[in-house]
């Protein structure tokens, strides 16, 4: 896994969408970088192959993903709990991270995490997500824009009836597209309710306002079994961090104080 350190003081660990990759976080890396923060920006294993065109690894899963993860801080020697902050599939990559490493998390934000897992767990999986799921099952070879427009839908970027290919992201959006291969990983994944009834550290999760209704459901779902949870929920649908990004930054600003209080 790639990774970027910069600034110094207090680790602050970003792990980006699936899409994109490490691009949407570096205006954040900046700040918090002149906060005295040194920031470890890891570019997920998908994001990586994606943008050099190879398959990925054989028997990808989010495991492969959570395991780099571990040996980049281990590498990094941040054996210390440090604050997580996490998008997308890479809220999901940091979850596994964390149920897996929970001695090692201070604090965990997940913003808009597709951890369908949960509602299959919870006895919450609908026609809607099966759906969502049977498409997200075709993500492997090539990638097409045709598919990348319906996975702007199913992944809650695109307000109903909004044509993604006249948005200014579009021409960014697919130079990006072969990252997507990941998907399928999302629905194989399975986990235990237990492990997040167990997890003890703060967990602050992200809503996206106008995202996919089956995300939300996610986060209902994680905050209804992660004992030191709570939800904000900002305007900017499945981006909810790069639109509304002041008043994000400030509850993060919040929740990391009082978790290090702790």
């Amino acid at each position: 896994m790639q990774y970027k350190v910069s600034g110094e003081g207090t680790p602050i660990v970003l792990v980006p969408g699936g899409l994109t990759g490490w691009v949407s976080w570096e205006p954040f890396a900046e700040i918090f970088s002149a906060k005295q923060r040194k920031v470890v920006a890891v570019q997920l294993i998908s994001v990586q192959y994606g943008l050099e065109n190879r398959p990925l690894p054989e028997n990808y899963t989010v495991e492969t993903e959570s395991r780099a993860l571990a040996d980049v801080l281990d590498s990094l020697r941040l054996t210390a709990p440090v604050d997580v902050v996490a998008w997308s599939f890479g809220a999901f990559t940091s979850l596994n991270y964390a149920l897996n490493h929970a001695e090692r998390i201070r604090t965990l934000t997940l913003i808009e995490p597709p951890a369908m897992w949960v509602l299959r767990e919870t006895g919450k999986w609908d026609d809607e997500l099966q759906q969502a799921a049977d498409f997200f099952q075709k993500f492997h070879g090539d990638i097409t824009e045709d598919m990348l427009e319906v996975f702007l839908q199913y992944a809650g970027f695109l307000k109903p009836g909004q044509n993604a290919r006249e948005l200014p992201q579009w021409n960014n959006w697919t130079g990006f597209r072969q990252s997507l291969r990941n998907s399928p990983s999302v629905i194989s994944h399975n986990d235990s309710v237990q492990r997040l009834k167990n997890f003890q550290p703060p967990v602050l999760l992200v809503k996206g306002a106008g995202s996919a209704p089956w995300l939300h459901r996610v986060i209902d779902s994680l905050s209804e079994n992660i004992p030191h949870s709570r939800i904000i929920e900002f305007p900017g649908g499945h981006a909810p961090h790069l639109v509304s990004r002041d008043s994000f930054l400030a509850e993060l600003e919040k929740f990391q104080k009082a978790g290090h209080q702790q």
